[in-house]
């Protein structure tokens, strides 16, 4: 009887062990997805990050757990968090869970601030923004006399200002960045960046280039005949010649890269990256008032395609 009794015990607890060790095993086998919002911008990547991600063998029985930002970082274990916003990137990063984190969709300067320079083996991002090089090979296919390219440029633009003047170079232009502290100062500093420059880069810089300064901005180059090259469609169906931008598909499929290679070796993130697939949107009418005959979109983004060398 006593050997019974021992026989038991040691079968029930083994099942516990097991249990245990399964259920562990389940939480750990997940992938959380966190978005800033409901916003339809933040459903798409979801929705792009999921399809590719549930079809790469790296997230073979694994859980893809989505939620709103609202509603907090799930509980529990889980292999790595992405985050799909820079609210969703605060929240999951200040919560401290010490789960990897991937962010998508996020400003390089905010991510840069939030994590010291991103430059950790357990947090990464894939940028909103475009690189500053691709606006200035832009701007050069589309505008081939033009000498000095203009950007209103925030206390973060003015500290990069030697990186920038580089790429400008490259495109051979001469830079011209007008310094503005906030959206007050820019309005001062766009009307004398217009007046001096053949053209205008409108780069990402929220702290300056706000949507009333944005439309200030459009409606003086316009006026003055002075192309504007953006870095979203709405800059374009706003009044800007051209922008180079990446879609939501696009940011959630090189999310869902970026995951799958972390699931395969969980040891170190891929780092902070920019976006490598983007598109380009010409506003054929004031193409046409400015005199400019570009080539089609997917000519110019294909040139953008390739090496600066090579144009």
């Amino acid at each position: 009887m006593t050997k019974v009794r021992h026989i038991r015990l040691s079968l029930g607890l083994g099942i516990v062990l097991w249990a245990n060790a399964a259920l562990a095993l389940a939480t750990d086998a997940a992938v959380d997805i966190l978005l800033s919002g409901p916003e339809r911008l933040y459903r798409q990547v979801a929705d792009s990050l999921q399809q590719y991600l549930a079809a790469d063998t790296a997230a073979v029985g694994l859980e893809l757990r989505r939620s709103l930002v609202a509603d907090g970082v799930a509980p529990g274990a889980a292999r790595l968090t992405v985050a799909v916003g820079l609210n969703a990137c605060k929240q999951a990063h200040d919560k401290g869970t010490r789960r990897p984190l991937l962010c998508a969709l996020v400003p390089r300067e905010a991510f840069q601030a939030l994590t010291g320079n991103g430059s950790a083996a357990d947090v990464s991002a894939v940028y909103l923004d475009q690189p500053i090089d691709r606006q200035f090979r832009l701007a050069r296919a589309l505008s081939p006399g033009a000498r000095k390219a203009g950007l209103l440029a925030g206390p973060q633009m003015q500290r990069e200002r030697a990186g920038i003047e580089r790429s400008g170079r490259s495109a051979d232009f001469a830079v011209d960045l007008a310094p503005a502290a906030d959206e007050r100062s820019a309005a001062r500093a766009i009307q004398q960046l217009v007046a001096d420059n053949d053209l205008i880069l409108a780069a990402y810089d929220p702290a300056v280039l706000t949507p009333t300064s944005a439309k200030w901005l459009l409606h003086l180059a316009y006026q003055q005949q002075r192309p504007v090259v953006g870095f979203s469609r709405a800059y374009v169906d706003a009044g800007a010649v051209a922008a180079v931008f990446s879609t939501p598909e696009q940011i959630g499929r090189q999310t869902a890269q970026a995951a799958a290679a972390f699931l395969r070796d969980p040891r170190r993130l891929p780092a902070p990256s920019y976006p490598r697939a983007f598109e380009v949107a010409i506003n054929r009418d004031v193409a046409a008032v400015l005199g400019l005959d570009p080539p089609s979109e997917a000519q110019l983004a294909r040139q953008l395609m390739q090496p600066a060398g090579d144009r």
